[in-house]
């Protein structure tokens, strides 16, 4: 029963208690009429008619009460429901209208301390939505990988810079478009959609397919991976498709690396096979007995020489795979003179500095200071840095050795003529397995193994190995080793 009702029912109640007091009022004042002696007819009638008139202000009143109360109670009552609605949609009202300080008035002033609260509460949930997704989409932005987001209807609703920039197309070109509108123009797009179409999803034993992109000349390989978005679940044990995510991941560097290994391997290959075949060679020249002695002892050295040539190679890969293991570097440190492993250095190059014609100034200081260095170690390098010197420079140049004291150090530097490297090299030449371009000068063949291990082994003795060139220059390999303490 409404409220409405209720006052009603109460009032007609009121009315019949009133109607039932008149009515007895007047029938007693009838009866004592007719019975009652010594009381005059006037005494009657003015009863009569003060009973009436209040039978009849009872009746109005009991009216008045039955129309006008209902509408009292609930007027304020539909004015309040009608603002809260106005609140509850989506229009500007913020707050319901307080009237009087009645009932009604109390309860709108709630409700306004309800919608405060609330409004207060949604701004803070706006503005951490706000800052949620200006960091997703700043990381998203951030990304070296391709983002596309595609809902479940295949719009495209989500692209970040370095997807828009594979596919060759603006973000407004990609953005709320189908993508298998916008596959119809960008063949790139197209291909994309090929293994979306053959469930080729990430986490299956199927590879993820690779793409390569010519517009791209330092990084042109990438990955794609697609995985399916899962929606809010509408019913239990049924997820909901909502979209996939195709990532481009840049996998450059390991095909880069698959090729050097395969390009090392090669290379490996054919050093081995050179002076294995001269040596079977000259094993077959000396079991044949029509070979004098003296050509027997220069094959014997031939033998000799290509065995060194081998030892050394084998002695290389040895120290890549003990540095790949993470094996420490075994150092017999010792106070060294220098100009001794300069020497040794310098007698064992020789031979290849007669062969291009080069002359090999060496500057060395009479006062130079002892170092503190493992002998074995720092002349490998230095052979292996005057070797690079000389396959570098054209014949007849002249090749510059030289130590000088630098603070707690001493610093020995080999300048050679060659044909200079490009500062965006430097770091890259003493990477292992390091494949530079043809103009930087890199002999073809080289294992890339020679500056990496040179680097390991100066820095295992607290020193630093570094370059200075630039094209057309020449350049500077420098490194440094500790001083013996005095």
């Amino acid at each position: 029963m409404s409220l409405k009702n209720k006052i009603r029912l109460s009032v007609f109640l009121l009315l019949l208690l009133l109607l039932g007091l008149g009515g007895y009022a007047f029938f007693t004042i009838s009866h004592l009429e007719a019975g009652a002696p010594g009381i005059e007819q006037s005494d009657f009638n003015t009863a009569r008619g003060a009973v009436l008139a209040f039978l009849l202000a009872g009746t109005a009143v009991g009216i008045t009460m039955m129309v006008r109360l209902p509408r009292m109670v609930v007027r304020p009552l539909r004015r309040l429901t009608v603002d809260v609605e106005r609140v509850a949609d989506s229009g500007t009202a913020t707050r319901v209208a307080v009237g009087k300080r009645d009932e009604v008035g109390t309860v709108a002033a709630a409700v306004n301390r309800v919608l405060s609260q609330a409004e207060d509460d949604r701004r803070i949930t706006l503005a951490e939505l706000f800052t949620e997704r200006n960091r997703m989409e700043n990381l998203v932005r951030s990304l070296d990988e391709g983002l596309l987001l595609l809902d479940e209807h295949g719009v495209i609703v989500l692209a970040n810079p370095v997807a828009c920039f594979l596919l060759g197309l603006p973000a407004p070109a990609l953005l709320g478009h189908v993508a298998a509108d916008v596959a119809r123009t960008n063949e790139t797009v197209r291909s994309l959609l090929v293994p979306l179409a053959q469930a080729n999803l990430a986490g299956d034993n199927v590879p993820d397919p690779i793409f390569t992109f010519t517009h791209q000349i330092r990084a042109p390989h990438y990955q794609l991976s697609i995985s399916p978005i899962e929606a809010v679940v509408p019913a239990p044990g049924k997820p909901a498709a909502g979209g996939h995510i195709f990532c481009l991941r840049n996998v450059s560097d390991f095909k880069k690396l698959d090729q050097v290994k395969s390009n090392f391997l090669a290379t490996i290959s054919h050093e081995l096979k050179t002076p294995l075949a001269s040596i079977n060679l000259s094993l077959m020249l000396l079991q044949d007995e029509r070979t004098d002695p003296a050509e027997r002892q220069r094959i014997a050295g031939g033998i000799r020489e290509e065995t060194q040539r081998l030892l050394q190679m084998v002695g290389q890969l040895i120290d890549v795979s003990r540095l790949d293991a993470g094996a420490d570097i075994k150092l017999n440190v010792q106070p060294v003179t220098l100009a001794d492993v300069v020497r040794y250095a310098t007698d064992t190059v020789r031979a290849q500095l007669d062969d291009k014609q080069l002359r090999l100034e060496t500057q060395l200081p009479d006062t130079l200071p002892t170092a503190h260095a493992d002998v074995e170690k720092t002349t490998w390098v230095l052979i292996n840095l005057l070797a690079n010197a000389i396959r570098y420079s054209p014949p007849g140049e002249v090749l510059l050795l030289r130590a000088v004291p630098w603070g707690d150090m001493v610093r020995v530097s080999i300048h050679d003529q060659g044909p200079g490297i490009a500062p965006e090299y430097h770091k890259r030449i003493f990477q292992r397995f390091a494949e530079l371009p043809a103009s930087v000068g890199q002999r073809q063949g080289s294992s890339g193994l020679g500056l990496s291990i040179s680097r390991e082994f100066i820095s295992a003795q607290g020193g630093q190995l570094w370059v200075e060139s630039a094209p057309g220059k020449g350049s500077i390999f420098l490194f440094t080793l500790p001083l013996v303490a005095e």
